[in-house]
């Protein structure tokens, strides 16, 4: 048997990307997606630019069985393939870069010798050049040519030249060579003392990676892009594998990690997990108007809902009552502290013979009574839990256009309306109207053309109904710009009223008093 052995080089970029793009390095199943924010990628080419020294790559080379992430480039043979352990962010931006492709358009300025992502400026300024360019030999050579004559033309070539370099760049490489595939995801959970903490989902993704070779590569990976693709993107593996693990063992008392299952069991589970999750994301289309989840701020809410949809038929599931704990949950911010704990308690009241009343009971050591106040709807626009319930109370009173008056469900042409425009203000108190209390919901056309008249002006316009439709006061002495906190605050208190008969109307009173 051969001794696993560690391997030490140098890579030069130009070698890693070329080894990446051709399947000669690539990324595990066991491994996290993609997650760098592209902000990032000026600041690593400009750290290679410099010649900044960056953290070593650890890569993992057997003859082993193991299985790839489905949208990387096809391996070659197992025996030439370097898998990578540690320094996907880096190997995958930097091939990004390279080509220019998928948002990763990192510019430079010779003149101010920096580094940027594009956006309508640099392009409409021909001071920047796209890294893609100067990494490209054939047009290159074409922008030397159009430096003959210009003004610093000697500076700039050689700081193109510099950028150029970059190609030559030698990263560290450490090569795990013979180790056992377990060994691999090991060296990988173990990574967080080097550097950024490795989340719970990416150590329980290595593990089912582990046991269940395949699984996610297959099965996981797949059915998570189907989700993202029809705008649920919020919901990620350790979702799906705490749902999972639930159908897998709905009488347990305590969670069984699927790792710690057979496979057989897990593969299982998790055709009733797939079919669970789109009834569940069905369920709250139907029944709140949702496409996606752009105001529905974690998937953990749909978790619990995924396991009873799992467990329960149709007729046994209180549909109403469920989708009226979800709203409620999210007002509460119910998983925005230690979600795990908090799911978990919620799936042990899965398997309560009445789960919605024993979920709720959960939430009632919140909050008892149930219910929004308007303290609720305080929040700034980036309180998703205050813009759902915003939501939730419009959608009650049968939410329509400003100008059409028809019906409007939360798809992709609804835009977010300040009722009291922001231009409006002076530009000092500005601020104060990005609030959700301030946030109505419109079609996008009709908000651009509204976007600098005053409410006093194009509220008049309104029909009654369609302003009871979105909780906005009927009382016109309060559309002015200078009544703005007493709009606000009635409005507030509209908003709370109509989410509490939404509760009503979807639960028994017994289920809203304290019990």
């Amino acid at each position: 048997m051969t001794e696993p052995r560690l391997e030490h080089q140098n890579v030069k970029v130009k070698q890693l990307i070329e080894d990446y793009r051709m399947g000669r390095i690539v990324i595990p199943e066991f491994q996290r997606d993609y997650v760098w924010k592209k902000s990032k990628a000026p600041k690593l080419i400009d750290s290679l630019y410099r010649g900044f020294p960056i953290s070593s790559l650890l890569l993992w080379q057997s003859a082993e069985e193991t299985r790839a992430r489905r949208r990387d480039p096809r391996p070659t043979r197992a025996s030439l393939m370097n898998w990578l352990i540690d320094g996907q962010q880096r190997v995958i931006t930097l091939a990004r870069t390279l080509s220019g492709d998928e948002d990763i358009e990192v510019v430079f300025n010779p003149r101010e010798d920096m580094f940027r992502l594009a956006n309508a400026a640099t392009r409409n300024d021909q001071s920047w050049v796209r890294i893609a360019d100067l990494w490209d030999d054939e047009i290159y050579r074409q922008l030397r040519r159009n430096l003959d004559g210009t003004r610093n033309a000697e500076r700039r070539e050689a700081n193109f030249e510099k950028v150029r370099r970059i190609l030559d760049y030698e990263i560290p490489l450490v090569r795990m060579v013979d180790h056992t595939f377990k060994d691999a995801v090991r060296a990988f959970e173990r990574i967080n003392t080097l550097g950024v903490r490795l989340k719970k989902e990416d150590i329980e993704s290595a593990n089912v990676a582990a046991r269940h070779s395949g699984f996610i590569a297959d099965e996981v990976a797949p059915f998570l892009e189907r989700l993202r693709q029809q705008g649920f993107n919020r919901l990620n593996i350790m979702h799906l594998f705490r749902a999972c693990a639930f159908v897998a063992k709905p009488d347990g008392r305590n969670r069984t990690p699927l790792h710690e299952l057979e496979k057989r069991e897990v593969l299982s589970a998790w055709k009733d997990t797939q079919r669970a999750t789109e009834q569940a994301i069905g369920l709250i289309r139907s029944e709140l108007g949702l496409v996606n989840m752009d105001i529905l701020w974690s998937g953990s809410l749909i978790v619990p809902i995924i396991a009873l949809c799992a467990t329960q038929s149709p007729r046994e599931r209180d549909s109403k009552g469920l989708i009226a704990w979800l709203a409620l949950a999210a007002l509460l911010h119910r998983y925005s502290g230690s979600s795990e704990t908090a799911l978990d308690k919620d799936l042990r009241a899965c398997r309560d013979a009445d789960p919605t009343g024993a979920l709720l009971k959960n939430l009632r050591q919140q909050r008892d009574p149930l219910g929004a106040n308007s303290n609720d709807f305080a929040g700034a626009l980036n309180d998703r839990s205050g813009l759902l319930a915003v939501y939730i109370a419009c959608m009650f009173r049968g939410v329509l256009d400003f100008y059409s008056g028809a019906k409007i469900l939360m798809q992709s042409g609804v835009d977010r309306h300040h009722i009291l425009p922001r231009g409006q203000f002076p530009q000092e108190l500005r601020s104060a109207a990005d609030n959700v209390a301030n946030i109505a919901f419109i079609v996008g056309d009709i908000n651009k053309s509204i976007g600098q008249t005053g409410p006093e002006v194009y509220l008049k316009r309104l029909a009654p109904r369609v302003l009871k439709s979105q909780c906005i006061p009927l009382d016109s002495r309060l559309w002015a710009i200078d009544h703005a906190q007493d709009f606000w605050a009635e409005r507030r208190d509209l908003l709370a009223a109509s989410f509490n008969d939404f509760m009503r109307d979807s639960l028994p009173q017994r289920r809203l008093a304290n019990s």
